[in-house]
């Protein structure tokens, strides 16, 4: 495996092109461009994001997985559920070469990660939980926290290059893929409860009249952590649209997985309870496409506040 990373033929592709995977491809196909590999195999579900990206990128379109899976040393993926990611890796491992590594970017369940790193495995593959921490936006600097792991040999050809094209460090834990499963889904819990924390405290303020500006410079002076400031801005200025950001539905299903592993062990999550019933009311009155900050308009409505700020995000329009 590790051969064929010093070979000028070294082959890559990326699968799903969602608003955090599009942009990881760019940077990832900087990288092949630097480096006189071939062009980055593409392939999305909807075929014109996948067009879009090769019209101004170093990309080449696959008008199938089988296609991809079968030109491809490395591919990447960032998926939108284990749904789909079982669908998409049993494809790619059935049309693909032996060796070929699979680097999962998504969130994935621990029970899901195992079962893939098994089937990789028996088809002589590697599959690597590879998620990462950070928006779009921060992926766009490549500027993303990285987790990694799985087999050894394929962590150390990643380790070569996904720093600093995809993101600014690597978390190593280990071989066992559960591992990277594991510290997303609990990085995802400090976020998630980051959020409906700051959506609490916003609206205590606006309740006692407290200036929300100040509250906010507060915050970046206190707390000038990437998620206390990035979601404290969203909550502020009640700027929830998903185009760019993490959607309800994909924090719903992470706060789904946290309660999960809550329940697999017996631990309250109630932080996350709340965040979820949040979340729920905000789907109901704006839709799924904002973004997960808009929890804050599920305890806006709770505490007798409109839901929206800024933006009226509501589907039904009074």
């Amino acid at each position: 495996m590790a051969a064929f990373m010093d070979a000028a033929s070294l082959s890559l592709g990326f699968v799903g092109l969602g608003n955090l995977g599009s942009v990881m491809s760019q940077n990832l196909a900087t990288y092949a461009q630097k480096e006189g590999f071939p062009k980055v195999k593409i392939w999305n579900r909807s075929r014109g994001k996948a067009e879009q990206l090769a019209r101004d990128g170093y990309f080449e379109v696959s008008d199938t997985l089988e296609d991809l899976a079968k030109r491809c040393d490395i591919i990447h993926a960032c998926l939108a559920n284990d749904e789909v990611a079982l669908s998409v890796y049993r494809q790619i491992l059935s049309d693909a070469k032996p060796g070929v590594v699979l680097v999962d970017h998504s969130t994935l369940y621990l029970d899901t990660s195992t079962t893939l790193c098994a089937e990789a495995t028996s088809k002589g593959s590697s599959f690597l939980s590879c998620p990462v921490f950070g928006p779009p936006t921060v992926a766009k600097s490549a500027n993303l926290l990285i987790v990694l792991s799985g087999d050894e040999t394929a962590r150390i050809v990643l380790k070569k290059y996904i720093v600093p094209a995809l993101g600014r460090a690597v978390i190593d834990c280990g071989d066992d893929t559960r591992k990277g499963s594991l510290l997303k889904i609990l990085g995802n819990s400090c976020i998630l409860g980051t959020i409906e924390l700051l959506s609490e405290s916003f609206t205590l303020a606006e309740k006692t009249g407290f200036d929300a500006e100040l509250f906010y410079e507060f915050i970046q002076q206190w707390f000038p952590a990437p998620a206390w400031v990035n979601y404290g801005k969203k909550i502020r200025d009640g700027a929830f649209s998903g185009t760019t950001g993490f959607t309800i539905p994909g924090g719903m299903k992470d706060a789904s997985y946290i309660r999960r592993l809550g329940v697999e062990t017996s631990t309250p999550t109630p932080t996350i309870d709340q965040a979820w019933s949040h979340l729920t009311t905000a789907k109901a009155l704006g839709g799924e496409g904002l973004d997960w900050s808009s929890c804050s308009a599920g305890m806006r409505v709770t505490a007798g506040l409109p839901p929206f700020k800024g933006e009226d995000f509501a589907l039904v329009k009074k």
